[in-house]
């Protein structure tokens, strides 16, 4: 009976309210979609490695003096890729060419030994711009345009041998750049996170990672007004990722497949505005990343992906989706 309510209060509810909430959930859902697990860097020719592949080797140079009281990087990242599904939905897919800019700072204060730990502190910035129309005129995609703003902060602890743990706090808004307001803000979040990373060494060349993390969001994304309102906090959840990445690694260049599984239980979701429903999806990416470094600072790369979201719950709304992407990018760095 409840099922046949919400689909009557959707099928009464304004269009523009219906294509406003869709664009608001697939902005969310697209700034929640996790990157590859983080590969080790490529070796310089000049790197000193001993006969087990040591990862700490790395390029031996003269010490320097730091001129600041941190290491402070500024990188900024441009990818361009093609998804075959952009509105994320289970049927009538829509391809489409995505263009996402990142520009990030971070500062890396002085480590510090606890016991047999090394802890690193870090706080960052950063800004990213996504834009879903490139060469067309489709205002539906350009609904989807979005800028986002973070502010991590985290705690980086290394233990043993090549044992990485993660503890960190972030603040995230989402500002859609599209309908009334044209710089609307679409969602607000804090996630608190925790996380573990093994890497193992087979040769000089050759590197396995495994990781799992899992977070807490607390969310609020402003609801529309009407019959499709809904708690501003109905974002809010718990995920649990793990994931596994090979890296062969050949001079300048990086090759590196990973897999990532994401369980995301929701914790009071609600669809139509009046009714809570028990949202849990189970998200899987099944990609390959190639990079080249160009310079010491440059390094480009070509990227394919298959992306998929298997719903859990008992919700009335279909969540599920499967994207193919490919695209290619460029990142530079610079650190002080």
């Amino acid at each position: 009976m409840k099922r046949l309510l919400l689909l009557a209060v959707a099928c009464t509810a304004p269009v523009s309210a219906l294509l406003a909430q869709t664009a608001n959930d697939v902005i969310i859902d697209r700034v929640q979609q996790g990157t590859p697990p983080p590969a080790p860097a490529a070796p310089a020719s000049n790197a000193a490695k001993d006969e087990k592949g040591d990862l700490d080797g790395g390029t031996q140079r003269l010490a320097e003096t730091r001129k600041l009281p941190f290491k402070l990087t500024v990188s900024y990242d441009l990818q361009v890729y093609y998804t075959t599904n952009v509105f994320l939905t289970p049927h009538d897919t829509v391809e489409a060419v995505i263009v996402a800019n990142t520009l990030a700072t971070s500062a890396e204060f002085n480590s510090f030994a606890v016991g047999q730990t090394l802890v690193t502190p870090t706080v960052g910035l950063v800004y990213q711009r996504y834009n879903h129309a490139l060469g067309t005129g489709d205002q539906a995609r350009k609904n989807l345009d979005f800028d986002a703003y973070s502010i991590p902060l985290a705690l980086r602890v290394r233990y043993g041998n090549n044992w990485e743990f993660g503890l960190g706090v972030t603040a995230t808004a989402v500002y859609g750049l599209e309908g009334p307001p044209r710089y609307d803000l679409t969602y607000k979040a804090v996630t608190t996170a925790a996380s573990v990373r093994k890497l193992i060494s087979l040769s000089q060349n050759q590197i396995i990672s495994f990781g799992g993390s899992i977070g807490y969001s607390k969310t609020d994304a402003p609801s529309p007004s009407g019959p499709l309102g809904y708690n501003d906090d109905r974002n809010d959840k718990i995920d649990t990722t793990l994931d596994a990445g090979y890296y062969y690694l050949k001079d300048r260049w990086v090759f590196g497949p990973y897999a990532r599984l994401t369980y995301s239980d929701y914790m009071h979701y609600q669809e139509g505005g009046f009714t809570d429903v028990n949202r849990e999806d189970i998200l899987g990416s099944l990609g390959l990343s190639v990079s080249y470094n160009l310079t010491p600072w440059a390094v480009a790369r070509a990227t394919t992906s298959y992306d998929w979201r298997k719903p859990e719950g008992n919700s009335f709304v279909d969540y599920t989706y499967k994207a193919g992407n490919i695209g290619l990018g460029l990142s530079l760095n610079a650190s002080f």
